[in-house]
């Protein structure tokens, strides 16, 4: 029986290849702009752009794979990339506190009343287009097309007048 000291041969297993990569932003958001740009302007679901995106990601990095929630979160500020959101309202339930197209936080939708209080009406995203209000709005469906992005038509920019 050989000594724990001992060198003997090493009972490590090989590490298996990686069978997915997760590609930078910057590469999604180059692919995406490439799908729209191409022959199809515009997609009628997520799905099918995200089938469209992963293609061309392939062509660059053939591991490449990403994700549907992650590429929403990505087309809200690709310039060029359009996301429209189709919604539903479910009466029931409390307003999220994050946004359920991009993630980021939701602001307090505030109106004075006539006796001088704050009430809150709902919620809006900091980043995206999305509010809501008593009665939520929940996203069915993304479709995507070329365009410029709802984000940099509604928000000021920093320094901007």
């Amino acid at each position: 029986m050989p000594e724990k000291g001992a060198e003997g041969p090493s009972r490590r297993k090989a590490r298996p290849e990686p069978q997915f990569r997760r590609p930078p932003s910057e590469l999604v958001a180059r692919a995406a702009r490439r799908a729209v740009r191409g022959g199809k302007a515009s997609f009628p679901s997520l799905v099918a752009f995200r089938a469209a995106v992963v293609e061309a990601l392939r062509r660059e990095e053939p591991l490449a794979a990403i994700g549907g929630p992650r590429l929403r979160r990505l087309l809200v500020s690709v310039p060029g990339v359009k996301l429209t959101v189709h919604y539903t309202e479910r009466p029931d339930g409390p307003l999220p506190e994050r946004c359920p197209v991009c993630g980021s936080e939701l602001e307090a939708i505030r109106n004075r009343t006539l006796t001088g209080e704050t009430v809150v009406l709902g919620r809006e995203c900091t980043r995206c287009s999305y509010w809501t209000h008593a009665a939520r709005r929940v996203p069915v469906r993304y479709a995507v097309s070329r365009g410029v992005p709802w984000s940099t038509l509604t928000r000021k920019k920093p320094g901007s007048p």
